[in-house]
C-alpha cells in the first residue's frame, strides 16, 4: 500500500514541475532573430515591364498561335494531333523563327493562353522563348462564359 501511495506523490511532483517549468517558459523572453536572406531576381520584374513594352503572344484553343497583336499577320496554325511528329516539328520551327523574326529586340513575352488551348503550346512557347533568351509571363484567359455546372 506504501509503495503506490509513493508512485502517486512522484507523478504529481513530476506534475508540478512541469507546470512551473512550463510557467517560467512562458513569462521568460526568449527571443531569437535570425535575419533571412530573401531571394531576389536576376533581371527586372516582368509584372513591373507590363507598363513598358511587351510582345504578346495568343495561343488559341482551335491550335492558333498568334505572335503580336490579335490580328496580327505572324500567327501558325499548330496541329491538335500528335499523329504525324515530322509536321509538328515543322511547325514548332515554324513557330521558333516566326517569333524570333517579330520580337527582334527581345523585348519580354507575354504569353496569353485560352483556358482550355493544348497545354503542350503553352510549354513549346515556354521553350522558345527560353532557347531565344527572351523573359516570359503566362496568363490564362477566357473568351466565353463558363457553361451551367461548374463546366468551361
Amino acid at each position: 500500500m506504501q509503495k503506490n501511495r509513493s508512485n502517486g506523490m512522484i507523478i504529481r511532483l513530476v506534475d508540478v514541475v512541469l507546470i512551473v517549468l512550463f510557467g517560467f517558459l512562458m513569462i521568460s523572453k526568449i527571443q531569437q532573430q535570425v535575419d533571412i536572406p530573401l531571394p531576389h531576381s536576376k533581371g527586372e520584374n516582368l509584372a513591373a515591364q507590363m507598363d513598358k513594352e511587351v510582345f504578346d503572344v495568343f495561343i488559341r484553343a482551335d491550335g492558333r498561335i498568334q505572335c503580336g497583336w490579335i490580328d496580327s499577320k505572324y500567327q501558325v496554325q499548330m496541329p491538335l494531333d500528335n499523329s504525324d511528329p515530322g509536321f509538328a516539328m515543322i511547325k514548332y520551327n515554324e513557330l521558333k523563327s516566326l517569333v524570333d523574326e517579330a520580337n527582334p529586340g527581345k523585348i519580354p513575352v507575354a504569353i496569353q493562353a485560352e483556358f482550355n488551348a493544348p497545354t503542350q503550346f503553352t510549354v513549346d512557347m515556354l521553350d522558345i522563348c527560353k532557347d531565344l533568351g527572351m523573359q516570359k509571363s503566362i496568363t490564362c484567359f477566357q473568351l466565353t462564359e463558363p457553361k451551367a455546372g461548374g463546366e468551361g
